[in-house]
């Protein structure tokens, strides 16, 4: 009897400590439904989504890698925007952004396409183009960002485009993967070649005396107290606030893929090889498909939406939303 109770003891004991330690892990790492499906209809073929433009919850676009174009959320139903509806010979959406007049703006490996609501719109210019990122400054002011052998960036100011490549301008790289206008329209490159390069006064500058593990930079993007913040290939990210230059490693040995501020100041990277990262301005935490039931390690872009809402993609055509 001593032995069975003993025994008993012991079996209570370890199952309060076992259930304390997934109450632990549970409470660091919370269940999620990562599987929930942006979209999810028959008549939408699979499609591996490369960008995703959150304006509400009546207004999402997806934009799709290869030649299938774009799919818009109206609030009611998915709407396909592709050659055959649009004219238009999209080849893997890179960027999305509306300016102050309601123009929405797509950039494309081919080039950069408006839609004013009606009309969609090629625009010459940009033909042949890879237009890897876009960003907006005022009201109808536009900024390119261009990769490739004719590269740089593009402005449209005053409804007139201006292109800063190697071969006309002291810009320093053609390989520019994002871009971003500060509150005193300072430009901010990040670059596949050169690291970050700041455009201001007139002045190009490369960003060299920052202690970087790679000068390929995929991503870029601006906070609410107008710092700036990128994500590098050997998984850096680089926080730019005055003249102060803070270089922060993911603690992963995976390249970032994107990156967004979230309303609450959190930075949320998606990586390739190690899915999600968060920095709450103290400390990181990864969420992979060992601890937190990801769908996939390898994420392919992450977006911001309203209420703490965040999008991210996957290969092989399937989006998902969480709430932060």
């Amino acid at each position: 009897m001593k032995i069975f109770r003993l025994v008993l003891l012991l079996l209570i004991v370890g199952l309060t400590t076992l259930i304390q330690s997934c109450k632990e892990k549970n409470d660091q790492f919370p269940p999620r439904i990562w599987s929930e499906y942006v979209y999810n209809s028959s008549a939408i073929a699979p499609r591996t989504i490369s960008a995703i433009f959150y304006e509400n919850d009546h207004s999402i676009w997806l934009g799709s890698q290869g030649a299938e174009g774009l799919l818009l959320y109206d609030g009611y139903k998915w709407n396909i925007f592709d050659k055959t509806k649009t004219g238009v010979d999209f080849d893997s959406v890179t960027s999305m952004v509306r300016d102050g007049n309601g123009i929405l703006w797509v950039g494309s490996k081919k080039g950069l396409i408006t839609f004013d609501g009606s009309t969609w719109h090629t625009m010459a210019a940009f033909d042949g183009l890879c237009v890897s990122s876009l960003a907006v400054e005022g009201i109808g002011n536009i900024i390119a960002g261009i990769k490739g052998k004719s590269g740089g960036i593009a402005t449209l100011r005053n409804n007139t485009w201006t292109f800063y490549t190697l071969s006309n301008s002291l810009i320093p790289s053609g390989n520019v993967n994002g871009i971003v206008s500060d509150r005193e329209q300072t430009l901010w490159l990040a670059t596949s070649d050169k690291g970050i390069v700041r455009y201001k006064n007139n002045e190009w500058k490369i960003m060299d005396a920052i202690p970087l593990l790679s000068q390929s930079f995929s991503c870029i993007s601006s906070a609410a107290d107008g710092s700036i913040w990128a994500g590098s290939a050997a998984s850096q990210l680089v926080h730019i606030s005055g003249d102060t230059f803070t270089v922060l490693n993911t603690g992963t040995p995976s390249p970032v893929t994107s990156l967004v501020i979230a309303g609450n100041g959190n930075i949320w990277c998606s990586t390739a090889g190690a899915a999600l990262v968060k920095f709450d301005g103290i400390s990181w935490t990864s969420y992979t498909l060992d601890n937190a039931a990801m769908p996939a390690n390898d994420i392919l872009c992450v977006a911001n939406g309203f209420s703490g809402k965040l999008f991210f993609s996957i290969a092989g055509g399937k989006v998902y939303m969480i709430n932060q």
